[in-house]
């Protein structure tokens, strides 16, 4: 049989009066056992015990149910007099330090959710904890051989409980963000099942780092910490209150920290997790004041304290998005991803949730004004509305500074091109920048003949970028009149309908006949649809349903506005005839040379056309009506 410490009967026999007292005046034990029911959820067990073992300076800790009994390990400090003294009263707390809960003293009491008896091995104890007297502790005479370790086991009472047990247990193992706020537990094995934080190194900013669990590093998380405040007069005095200390207890409690993780959900953590969870892009661990239930916490439009710290969670997140992006010593990519910090809540949800989202962004609203940060491509830093943002399948068009000065009309650099999506919508939503829309795009094209881009790929990706909305079921333009059609021997862009599509050069086997017809006709660019013939074959022998998508979409487009085959040559021969001879003075070798070019493409003859007589005279084409011989 294990010997009782020193301190164990005269701590018993305290908790032993106190019920004696509670038994005998129901009034005074109502409040007790009220608030022992709030504690009284499966949900909390796990927590609550991981809690209590980080405060142990547990580093690695157990939990499993195995025959209906759920047994939790850790291998942190064993019971000092105080601590175990703590353990067997209620709705006071011995602690100070505000990193962890500690409010009230009701955490271990959460293990009745589960059963009638708890019981609680340590190399110096070995005692049980009963419902009826839930603080009252009775030494067990048998002995369990805990290596060292502490040790909680609870029978389960029923298998609905025990279906609770085993859904917290699975929370955990799919949402272990928690442990992230531990000062010592990294790793809890729960079931057969390893949960474990690693470090992949230096955040992007001071005190800040990247974690991972140890099965998934390609899903990193980034944790940052804040330095350590002093708590307001009006927090510290609500805490007083909420902990019960009277005017001459110590109530002088040290600075405290707080901390953020972008990647996980937007859940308010006091190392355990609360229920709210807001819209926020990070979740925020600090000492938020709980509800009796602690299932969520105490409003704050009447907590001062959690005000104070939601505010400092939306000055951190500022802080850190500023620090991140301002480090020219990195990549474009790695510092535009710091707007991920960027809030964007629904400042008119009045739910718990809502106050505390807007509360964060408010404070970080405050942080941003007047501040460079907007991330250029050119990696520089604008204020406000100085940048402007141009679609990434836009900037693989022409060179960003061209683009700019091309849409913009004020020329504004673009926005980091490696901004996300998402990011970009709550830039547009809050103001700070505004957009090139792919519409806007389309109503330029419309009205300005932009530079034809380097490479047939660039424009190629313009085609593929703009072809749902000029081909689509609704269209939204008149695709005759969108000038991306590249010409022969045009430096600029075209509309459709102005632009005419013949036949192979060969068929006229000379360059001066070419420069003829392109004095008088804007003509498609062979090299064009030659180069997307061999696009769509290098697509279909790689098989990249990418680029055959957008190959398919050029030819889409090709087709909507009439391009997709050569122009009728009578048409086209009447529309240069025209040209031709509407000048004052016709040149006779040059009436001579269109002649010889419509025979070569056997085109006929229109009411355009004029004949030049021997005379000198030139008389309109409708007195040859049977065609044209070679």
């Amino acid at each position: 049989m294990k010997a009782q410490p020193a301190f164990f009967e005269h701590i018993r026999q305290r908790a032993a009066r106190r019920w004696d007292q509670l038994e005998e005046d129901p009034e005074l034990a109502g409040p007790w056992h009220l608030l022992f029911k709030q504690v009284q959820s499966p949900r909390h067990v796990l927590s609550e015990l991981l809690q209590n073992a980080d405060d142990a300076g547990a580093t690695e800790a157990s939990v499993c149910i195995k025959d209906q009994v759920l047994i939790f390990e850790h291998d942190g400090e064993d019971f000092t007099e105080e601590h175990f003294a703590s353990l067997c009263r209620f709705a006071y707390s011995n602690k100070r330090s505000l990193h962890t809960i500690g409010f009230r003293g009701v955490g271990f009491k959460s293990t009745f959710s589960l059963g009638d008896e708890v019981r609680l091995f340590t190399p110096s104890l070995s005692i049980g904890f009963h419902r009826g007297r839930f603080t009252e502790p009775k030494w067990l005479p048998m002995m369990e051989d805990t290596r060292g370790r502490t040790r909680v086991r609870v029978e389960i009472s029923d298998h609905y409980r025990k279906q609770e047990a085993d859904n917290n247990l699975e929370e955990w193992v799919k949402s272990p963000v928690s442990l992230l706020f531990f000062k010592n537990i990294r790793r809890v094995r729960i079931g057969t099942r390893d949960v474990h934080w690693g470090s992949l190194g230096p955040g992007p900013i001071p005190e800040s780092e990247w974690m991972a669990l140890y099965d998934n590093e390609d899903e990193p998380f980034l944790l940052i910490r804040s330095g350590e405040e002093a708590f307001p007069a009006e927090a510290l005095a609500e805490i007083r209150q909420e902990r019960m200390l009277g005017t001459q207890e110590d109530g002088d409690f040290p600075p405290c920290a707080i901390e953020i993780v972008m990647g996980a959900t937007g859940r308010l953590y006091v190392v355990l997790p609360t229920g709210v969870e807001t819209k926020l892009p990070f979740a925020c661990n600090a000492p938020f004041i709980q509800d009796p239930a602690r299932l969520k916490i105490k409003d704050p439009e009447t907590s001062p304290t959690n005000r104070w710290l939601l505010d400092r969670a939306g000055k951190l997140a500022a802080s850190s998005m500023f620090l991140w992006l301002r480090d020219a010593g990195i990549s474009l990519a790695d510092r535009a991803s710091a707007y991920g910090l960027f809030p964007d809540v629904d400042r008119d949800n009045s739910s718990l949730e809502g106050v505390c989202g807007k509360l964060v962004e408010e404070a970080f609203a405050d942080s941003i004004g007047g501040n460079d940060l907007l991330l250029t491509e050119d990696g520089h830093l604008t204020p406000q509305k100085q940048s402007i943002i141009i679609p990434a399948a836009v900037l693989a068009v022409w060179p960003p500074e061209q683009a700019a000065a091309l849409l913009d009309e004020n020329g504004r650099p673009p926005l980091c091109q490696y901004v996300e999506a998402t990011d970009r919508k709550k830039l547009l939503r809050w103001g700070v920048v505004d957009e090139i829309t792919k519409q806007k795009l389309l109503d330029i094209l419309q009205q300005k003949h932009l530079p034809k881009p380097a490479t047939w790929r660039q424009l190629l990706s313009l085609w593929a970028y703009v072809a749902p909305e000029i081909t689509g079921y609704r269209c939204y333009v008149s695709a005759g009149d969108v000038r991306i059609v590249p010409v022969q021997g045009r430096d600029v862009l075209y509309a459709a309908k102005e632009v005419v599509r013949l036949g192979e050069k060969k068929l006229l086997q000379s360059e001066n006949d070419w420069e003829f017809l392109s004095r008088y006709l804007i003509v498609l660019n062979q090299n064009w649809p030659r180069f997307l013939a061999e696009q769509r074959r290098d697509a279909a022998e790689q098989g990249e349903s990418t680029a055959k998508e957008g190959v398919e979409g050029a030819y889409a487009i090709l087709a909507e506005v009439g391009l997709d085959s050569t122009s009728d040559v009578n048409k086209v021969i009447d529309q240069v005839a025209a040209e031709f001879f509407s000048q004052e003075s016709s040149d006779l070798r040059g009436s001579v040379q269109l002649a010889q070019i419509a025979a070569k493409l056997g085109a006929s003859a229109g009411d355009a056309f004029r004949y030049a007589l021997r005379d000198g005279c030139f008389k309109y084409g409708y007195l040859l009506r049977q065609g044209w011989h070679a």
